[in-house]
């Protein structure tokens, strides 16, 4: 594995933020995805939420993984047909996923917390490190 570096690739970064940019996780309420780099995380990476929580020196409340695919589902497959702005939006959402498995490897999705869920949609940034998106979800 490659020495981990202290930042990130800056057109890694330019990347995964162009692909966000303006998109809002929807769920009981709306928020943007805002860049996520943890040097040297990426060190016997793939593994679970509990030790993604602990590297990342998070709190690791009901910790759970989910697929990339499942955390953008309601803004892809499950998004309302009828609903013009949601459809309007859709591609753009496929692009931030295909720009996520193009941009880190084996992607992971952690869940962090309960009523106030904080989401991290990571991988392996090539360079030791982990380096995705995170964002909130409101679940009441």
């Amino acid at each position: 594995m490659p020495e981990p570096t202290a930042t990130p690739d800056p057109s890694l970064r330019a990347r995964i933020d162009s692909a966000a940019q303006g998109l809002l996780y929807t769920s009981e309420s709306d928020y943007p995805f805002d860049w996520f780099f943890l040097p040297g995380g990426a060190a016997g990476w793939p593994y679970g939420p509990e030790e993604f929580a602990r590297r990342a020196g998070l709190a690791a409340e009901q910790p759970e993984e989910r697929t990339l695919d499942r955390l953008l589902a309601p803004h892809i497959e499950k998004s309302d047909p009828s609903d013009a702005r949601t459809q309007e939006l859709r591609p753009r959402f496929e692009a931030l996923k295909q720009t996520l498995r193009e941009s880190v490897a084996e992607v992971r999705v952690f869940r962090l917390g309960q009523t106030e869920v904080h989401c991290y949609a990571v991988g392996d940034d090539g360079h030791g490190n982990l380096a995705g998106l995170h964002t909130i979800a409101v679940e009441t």
